[in-house]
């Protein structure tokens, strides 16, 4: 699914199906979910992305071990706060994801149908430009907490948000340079990529737009994928491959050592 799919340079979108809603309800972005764009979209997450979240937990606990460092909390108050957690985050990244399909008018997976095909500025993404990633940073700690492991939320984390960072502004950001020019530059130099500012906090509680473009001036959805778009899941995975390799030579480093 999506790794091995190509594009050619430019692949020409289907006639819109629907129209966007630039500020979708609540329960609207939650119903989403029930369109198959979304939800094939999800199937990464739970299928590829939260195992990989869970192995890198696990070699943490194995470090940790190595080092002499217990579980941090008693288990029963581990697993409540990590469940809470974890939870607490899927909601957000759900509401996130059913957000950007309605607004954006594409799935937030590129390997899906191609990505969002309008740019989005308002509710979540008046507030940062990866709103998601906060719901899955989120999640990760979560695994963290209810694991107990100090070396994955002090060590592993900061290397993963690192590594969201990366791909986040020079994968995914290329392809929305691409497709929205010169309004997507004007949007990054005014909503940060993932700590929410006073400013932006202001403007999602007045449920005003970054950009502060009327409806009626909006351009209108972009009429071609940019090139190589498809394969962005491909260097997504590639990366978690990598990470899986690099926390698991340092447990097997840290165990040779103690």
């Amino acid at each position: 699914m999506g790794a091995s799919v190509r594009s050619p340079p430019a692949t020409a979108l289907p006639p819109a199906a629907r129209a966007l809603v630039r500020r979708p309800s609540l329960a609207a972005c939650f119903a989403a979910i029930r369109a198959p764009e979304l939800y094939r979209n999800f199937a990464i997450h739970i299928f590829v992305m939260f195992p990989a979240a869970l192995a890198m937990t696990w070699i943490a606990t194995k470090v940790d071990s190595a080092l002499g460092l217990a579980p941090f909390l008693p288990l029963p108050a581990r697993l409540a706060a990590g469940a809470l957690t974890i939870i607490t985050g899927g909601v957000w990244v759900w509401y996130v994801y059913g957000y950007l399909y309605l607004s954006g008018g594409g799935s937030p997976g590129t390997h899906v149908d191609g990505g969002p095909t309008a740019m989005v500025d308002t509710g979540p993404y008046t507030l940062v430009r990866h709103p998601s990633v906060l719901g899955k940073l989120a999640g990760v700690i979560g695994l963290g907490i209810a694991f107990g492991s100090t070396v994955f939320l002090v060590g592993f984390v900061p290397v993963l948000v690192l590594y969201s960072l990366v791909t986040n502004r020079y994968l995914q950001e290329r392809f929305c340079d691409q497709r929205f020019g010169d309004r997507y530059q004007a949007y990054r130099q005014r909503v940060p990529m993932l700590l929410p500012r006073p400013a932006g906090i202001g403007r999602w509680l007045r449920d005003e737009a970054a950009l502060g473009e009327e409806d009626h001036l909006l351009p209108p959805p972009a009429q071609v994928h940019p090139p190589g778009v498809w394969g962005e899941l491909r260097w997504y995975l590639v990366g978690l491959l990598g990470l899986l390799g690099v926390f698991g030579t340092v447990a097997l480093i840290a165990n040779l050592l103690h």
